[in-house]
């Protein structure tokens, strides 16, 4: 409490021991984990909440959805590229292409339902690795995770509303 009260205070030469800038791998493992979890069930909860719906309206949730990962994604190459981290930008690049690549295996569905997997199973994939060699600033983690929630809503969405539709 007393530090709190001094923070509040607008003092800035309080050094607290043990701070630190930056996570482990093994936490953003597990908040992207928690994050993919709870997307994953928000995006079932809605799917089943709604019912089924025309195709419209799942093509122009998952665009808006996709647009706003893609928009993620493009805010964290950029902070690997400024890094000069070849591999986590690497990773962002291949998060980007899996999320581009989502529409297209969507259109495939009708010939084999399995055939959906594969783009949501790149992003996270892809989101996987890039948490595992990301060092830098924590903002790249939190986008990380939203992009894992955002990824697993839309596939639990698009998932269950595939298998409703069997």
């Amino acid at each position: 409490m007393a530090y709190d009260a001094m923070l509040s205070a607008g003092r800035t030469n309080v050094s607290v021991p043990g701070t630190r800038d930056h996570f482990l791998r093994s936490e953003r493992l597990v908040l992207l984990t928690g994050a993919v979890a709870i997307g994953a069930l928000i995006g079932f909860a809605a799917a089943i909440m709604t019912g089924r719906t025309s195709a419209w309206v799942v093509i122009g949730t998952a665009a808006v959805a996709i647009t706003f990962a893609l928009y993620l994604t493009s805010l964290t190459l950029v902070d690997a590229l400024r890094r000069d981290a070849r591999g986590c930008a690497t990773a962002a690049a291949l998060h980007g292409a899996a999320l581009l690549s989502w529409p297209m295996t969507s259109l495939l569905t009708p010939l084999s339902e399995a055939i959906y997997w594969i783009a949501p199973a790149a992003a996270i994939s892809s989101l996987v690795l890039f948490a595992s060699c990301w060092g830098g600033s924590t903002r790249a983690v939190v986008r990380t995770t939203a992009q894992g929630a955002l990824v697993a809503a839309l596939a639990a969405h698009q998932g269950a509303l595939l298998i409703m539709a069997g």
